[in-house]
């Protein structure tokens, strides 16, 4: 590549030995294979999703293993976290400071019940919030109607409220917060969405609504007390934030190289970090530093564009509303997230992320193909 592209590192690598050396844009080309070899991985997730995904069937199963899986993970995290026990891959105790599962970081455990939360969501509101035939329905009174409600609506309320126990229960701050916008987001849209607003969809908005604030009523003692902590906590993100929105200006097209921030930054670092900062905990501004300006909006506009094809989804409405607004919601939970952590860079959530946007995009477009049905 000309000279004037090449990392800074590189001519000054090259005095330093005496010898020349192969310059490139990036820093470290392993960093960036590894990066892009991660990026491509989380695109197939979505090309295989988005495929299969056409099949309505097939969608609903892929949201349905989603809130099982959370289910699973949340559980076992519960019950080790009441035990203070760990998982063997982590060291001994390790639970009992906060619930984070399977993942090293709370935060990003936090993340990945939080999507799980949304399938869950989707599923209750998809169950039992659309009207339903009437002409294979039996007249009943008010009383026997709030009967059936509740015995339809017990097991999928009870898997939310678990899930979201453990999300309050790792103490995870942005988590919480991200979690929470993504669901009202779903909730926002779905209302939206319907035409016809009966009471059931009602009913289980309310009955969603009741079991969150139940959840957080039990659990969320620790985290208000992690809340109150934030001012503390603020200062070394935003000096953070701050020396890597200076050094991006450096570069501004061509950014250090995609997957180089923690040796990149620490040519631009000084007194005023104390800790060692592998990921800027902001990953547009990561990737701003890494790619560039170009770049990186390209990446931005890839999952901008599949989450407008769902709101294109949604404005069409009909029974399957449902996949398009859980595409909209957990694009706004992983969103919002990533402005404060990092959790889209750990592959089991952007893989997580890609399976739903894929699903979500796939039962968003006009053409897509249901399971036929033989005809009465």
């Amino acid at each position: 590549v000309p000279e004037q592209w090449t990392h800074p590192m590189w001519p000054m690598a090259a005095v330093a030995l005496s010898e020349p050396l192969p310059a490139t844009v990036t820093l470290s080309r392993a960093d960036t294979l590894t990066a892009l070899m991660r990026l491509v991985t989380y695109a197939g997730v979505f090309v295989l999703a988005y495929q299969l995904g056409q099949d309505r069937l097939r969608a609903q199963l892929a949201l349905r293993v989603m809130a099982m899986a959370g289910m699973a993970w949340a559980f076992l995290g519960l019950a080790l976290y009441g035990s203070a026990q760990s998982l063997p891959w982590f060291p001994e105790g390790d639970a009992a400071n906060a619930l984070h599962g399977p993942f090293v970081n709370r935060n990003h455990f936090a993340t990945w019940l939080g999507l799980t939360l949304l399938c869950a969501l989707a599923l209750l509101l998809a169950r039992l919030g659309l009207k339903r035939n009437p002409a294979y329905q039996l007249p009943m009174g008010r009383a026997a109607r709030i009967e059936q409600f509740i015995i339809e609506a017990w097991r999928p309320l009870a898997v939310v409220l678990l899930i979201l126990s453990a999300v309050v229960l790792t103490q995870s701050r942005a988590g919480f917060a991200s979690t929470l916008g993504g669901a009202v987001v779903l909730a926002w849209t779905l209302r939206r969405a319907s035409r016809r607003r009966n009471w059931r969809t009602g009913a289980s908005l309310l009955a969603a609504i009741a079991v969150c604030v139940l959840a957080f009523a039990m659990t969320g003692r620790l985290l208000i007390e992690r809340m109150d902590r934030l001012p503390d906590d603020a200062p070394g993100r935003f000096d953070t934030y701050a020396l890597t929105s200076d050094a991006l200006g450096d570069n501004p097209l061509l950014g250090y190289g995609y997957g180089t921030y923690a040796n990149s930054f620490r040519l631009y670092r000084d007194d005023r970090i104390a800790g060692w900062y592998d990921r800027a905990h902001n990953t547009y501004l990561e990737n701003l530093f890494e790619l560039g300006w170009p770049a990186a909006l390209a990446l931005f506009a890839s999952i901008g564009w599949c989450a407008w094809r769902c709101l294109g989804g949604l404005r069409r409405g009909g029974r399957d509303r449902i996949f398009p607004a859980i595409g909209v919601a957990a694009t706004v939970l992983v969103g919002l997230h990533a402005g404060f952590d990092f959790s889209l860079q750990i592959p089991a959530i952007a893989m997580a992320f890609a399976l739903v946007l894929g699903v979500a995009c796939a039962q968003s477009h006009r053409g897509t193909s249901h399971t036929k049905r033989p005809a009465p």
